[in-house]
């Protein structure tokens, strides 16, 4: 017996060695007072949600700003790539919104060798997904359906005005994502005719970035309101997102997709950690100097 105990202490060792050991995070924008206030913030998320058997509740990171992040309205949702992931592909329920015919493209994501075999729970044609929104009352079903929801980018054009007297236009966290079936082209290879590839594999690792990211949209207005994490996440990896998120948003050399916030963190006004409604401070707008 305490031979075969060597052996499988020894094979754990190895396995510890060889396996791949996350880096220590280091924090850009919060200082170390703010980094406390924050991890309280998300200890007390984290704990209500729990106990209220919310498991499914976002936990948003809501910014006041002094001057808007944009001047003219924007729907496209912008990715912020954050340390500790919110989801995976296996768990988000997915639809895909693909030009029509919808078979061009559904055959060869689902095929049994594709790597997006099992990576959506329903592929529709655009036809078939303006009857699915067409009315507020069906576009608020086809919407709590699915976690995610993403569209040829070709198509994205057609949603603003699809979309506008609907739920996914009520908070920039419901207007559907783009997806491109195909590496593009460079121009000097662009053909004349229809564009009908499909990269399974290109589909797949933009699908998955979605998934473990986080995204935001710029506000005409003074505040933001971005998902930085889950009741299922400890109060430290929320934290980290935070960070992650706020040094995307102010520092210019994420531009021009990030950096939108004028002159960095000093254009921060307030921040609080929101979940359920239920709104925890990290940064008052009286105890900025």
């Amino acid at each position: 017996m305490a031979q075969k105990k060597g052996v499988l202490k020894k094979k754990v060792e190895q396995v510890d060695v060889k396996s791949k050991e996350k880096e220590p995070y280091e924090y850009t924008s919060l200082d170390g007072i703010m980094q406390e206030k924050a991890l309280l913030a998300a200890e007390a998320q984290i704990y209500k949600l729990n106990k209220d058997g919310l498991l499914n509740e976002p936990v948003l990171l809501q910014l006041s700003t002094l001057l808007p992040t944009t001047r003219t309205k924007e729907s496209t949702r912008r990715m912020i790539v954050i340390p500790n992931r919110l989801h995976t592909v296996k768990k988000t329920s997915i639809l895909l919104v693909t030009r029509d015919p919808v078979d061009t493209f559904r055959i060869p994501l689902t095929e049994k060798t594709a790597v997006t075999t099992d990576s959506f729970t329903e592929i529709v044609g655009y036809k078939k997904f303006k009857s699915m929104v067409g009315t507020s009352k069906k576009a608020l079903k086809t919407h709590h359906e699915f976690d995610l929801i993403v569209i040829d980018h070709r198509l994205f054009k057609f949603l603003p005005t699809l979309l506008e007297p609907t739920i996914f236009c009520k908070s920039s966290q419901n207007f559907p994502l783009m997806v491109q079936m195909a590496m593009p082209y460079s121009e000097a290879k662009r053909p004349h005719a229809k564009d009908d590839r499909v990269e399974p594999k290109y589909v797949q690792s933009q699908i998955k970035a979605w998934c473990k990211n986080t995204t935001f949209v710029p506000s005409i207005g003074p505040s933001l309101s971005i998902v930085v994490g889950h009741p299922g996440m400890t109060g430290i990896q929320i934290v980290e997102n935070i960070d992650a998120v706020l040094t995307f948003l102010t520092n210019k050399k994420f531009g021009p997709i990030g950096g939108v916030i004028e002159d960095g963190m000093n254009g921060v006004v307030d921040i609080h950690l929101r979940a359920n409604d239920k709104a925890v401070p990290i940064l008052k707008r009286s105890e900025r100097s």
